[in-house]
């Protein structure tokens, strides 16, 4: 029998091969070890195979989000708590709402590589590509907001880490005895919301590179040099969703609010209920927030 693999975070088994809550039967993650049996009416679906925690089931998936088993891109194993991606050889573009816990792998996509002033100049073109207020993969939906993966492609694509999934406790546990784990989604990696971001920060940022500064005048001036830099905040309420978002390189007609030539108001590229390339408020002071930090990243 044909063995795949699950390509995208998850995929549901259904009893037949039809979209309905009552046809679910479970949920395979990505990298899931199914065999193919049979193709169903519908030739996108397919019955399958797959062995979940010990148990053999069978069922009907959408075989658009499985890969070959031979095509799949394994994640490598690690015995440190380092830095973790998701890896897939699928297409994971900004025009797409799919992939979002994926980093983007258009080809020619803009990257920050100078060591220079040029920086800067690189961190206007990150952003001016990403196009963050029409991407789909920012666009919100019914209530849902994506700071976090926008933060996460403009740190990804200027080469510094900002997790968009990191290890599980278990996991952590085992890195630290110095055994081999290995990315699995869902198992050993979750993914990170706003609010785990700013607990991730605090905890791991002077670890990546990342430095916390209090001051919004050196927090705007560090962005103008080229550095990475972001503003982030946990709610109170944590099944409400946290923010965080970049302090942009200021350009020509695109400056931060100033009052006596001290910043007020640093300049920011966001997403979230209103997504924009630059512009910004105060929003961090909000009551609703029950912290907030900025950070720095040379």
């Amino acid at each position: 029998m044909a063995k795949y693999r699950v390509e995208s975070t998850s995929l549901n088994l259904r009893s037949q091969p039809v979209v309905a809550p009552s046809t679910k039967i479970a949920v395979l993650h990505h990298g899931q070890s199914v065999e193919k049996l049979e193709v169903a009416s519908d030739p996108e679906w397919w019955r399958v195979s797959a062995v979940i925690n010990g148990l053999s089931v069978t069922g009907f998936v959408n075989s658009s989000y499985l890969t070959a088993a031979n095509d799949f891109v394994a994640p490598s194993s690690t015995k440190k708590i380092g830095a973790v991606h998701m890896s897939t050889n699928r297409l994971i573009q900004r025009a797409s709402p799919s992939g979002r816990a994926f980093p983007l792998n258009e080809s020619e996509q803009p990257q920050r590589t100078s060591k220079n002033l040029e920086k800067a100049a690189e961190l206007r073109s990150i952003i001016d590509w990403l196009r963050v207020e029409d991407s789909a993969r920012y666009k919100p939906k019914s209530g849902e907001t994506y700071c976090n993966i926008y933060a996460y492609d403009y740190c990804y694509l200027a080469n510094v880490y900002l997790p968009r999934v990191w290890w599980t406790s278990k996991a952590i546990s085992k890195l630290q005895k110095g055994e081999n784990v290995v990315p699995v989604y869902d198992q050993t990696i979750l993914e990170l919301n706003a609010n785990s971001l700013y607990n991730w920060i605090s905890e791991y940022g002077n670890d990546f590179g990342w430095r916390r500064v209090v001051d919004l005048t050196e927090l705007q001036n560090e962005a103008n040099s080229g550095s990475v830099c972001i503003m982030s905040a946990r709610r109170k309420e944590l099944n409400r969703p946290g923010h965080i978002c970049a302090v942009v390189p200021e350009t020509i007609g695109r400056n931060a609010v100033r009052k006596n030539g001290v910043v007020t108001c640093p300049l920011q590229s966001n997403a979230g209920a209103t997504n924009f390339r630059y512009g910004g408020s105060i929003w961090w002071t909000s009551e609703k927030f029950s912290g907030f930090s900025f950070w720095v990243h040379a």
